[in-house]
């Protein structure tokens, strides 16, 4: 089975969805850029106080994504199911209608990624949608658009509530990209047809559920607590896959990425992840945004 072959790291030895803090610094938008330095800003507390500390809007869009996402993916797996038939009747009247002595560059392109894997479709969809968003960040002109709507910022006067999903598509360097890919890449193998048990459909509605649900959770968090900082990353939404394979396939032996030779079974990794976020959350660390990987987890068991 592949999934012997994953890789789980504690996504405390790497960037996850790191509790990135902006430094409000005097200093163009290119120059802050070019340095990617986040760090806590120095919130005024007392204008806090102040302010709405309603959750209702973030709470509301929450709610819609996760009930849409379902529906939307009960309405396409169904389509899928009933008319693949017809699909693949009208794919090979196209492909007789083009096909000549050579293929054009389209078709062949067509052909490979019809042989790819569900779970390699999937994730391939995910890492192209993070990997523009990695780049948008490079742009020194869209940096405040960046700032404001691809991470959430729980003290905020208002909090764009697309920023509950959009942030979850948004790392902090290559490095936190890179390593959240990964994770993704092994999990979603054993969580889709034919080695898991989800259709894409199924899996696409509890990535992106878990993309908002860990999002309000750190939302709620640090709004109760007045813990100042931005948050991004695809960590939350990872655990939630993570949440769910370590339930489904409780003795499944994992091991820690570049530590091949220690394995455990995937519960044993499970508990302790939540542990550790609990732990996190009781001790107030700030290198990583525990309440969304908490969030994030609970939701996909």
């Amino acid at each position: 089975m592949i999934i012997s072959q994953n890789r789980l790291w504690f996504y405390y030895i790497v960037s996850i969805k790191s509790a990135v803090q902006l430094r409000k610094l005097s200093v163009p938008a290119h120059t802050l850029l070019a340095r990617r330095t986040f760090n806590r800003p120095n919130h005024n507390l007392k204008r806090f106080q102040s302010q709405s500390n309603s959750l209702l809007g973030p709470s509301l869009f929450c709610i819609s994504v996760c009930t849409g996402t379902v529906v939307l993916a009960s309405i396409i797996q169904y389509e899928r199911l009933h008319v693949s038939v017809k699909q693949i009747s009208a794919f090979e009247f196209y492909r007789n209608a083009i096909k000549g002595n050579d293929e054009s560059l389209i078709s062949k392109l067509k052909n490979n990624i019809n042989k790819l894997k569900l779970s390699e479709k999937v994730f391939g969809t995910i890492f192209l949608l993070n990997a523009i968003v990695l780049l948008a960040w490079q742009v020194p002109q869209w940096q405040h658009i960046m700032i404001k709507y691809f991470m959430t910022d729980a003290l905020a006067r208002k909090i764009p509530v697309s920023s509950l999903l959009l942030s979850a598509f948004s790392h902090s360097s290559p490095v936190h990209f890179f390593f959240n890919m990964y994770a993704l890449y092994t999990f979603c193998q054993g969580v889709i047809q034919p080695w898991g048990d989800m259709g894409p459909e199924e899996f696409t509605a509890m990535y992106i559920s878990g993309c908002v649900v860990s999002s309000l959770a750190s939302i709620m968090f640090r709004r109760s607590f007045k813990v100042p900082g931005n948050s991004l990353g695809a960590s939350g939404a990872i655990l939630s896959v993570v949440g769910y394979f370590s339930l489904s396939h409780p003795d499944q032996k994992l091991s820690i990425i570049f530590l091949p030779n220690i394995q455990f079974d995937a519960i044993h990794a499970l508990t302790g992840i939540i542990s550790l976020d609990i732990m996190g959350l009781i001790l107030r660390w700030q290198m990583f945004d525990h309440a969304a990987h908490l969030g994030g987890t609970l939701f996909g068991m």
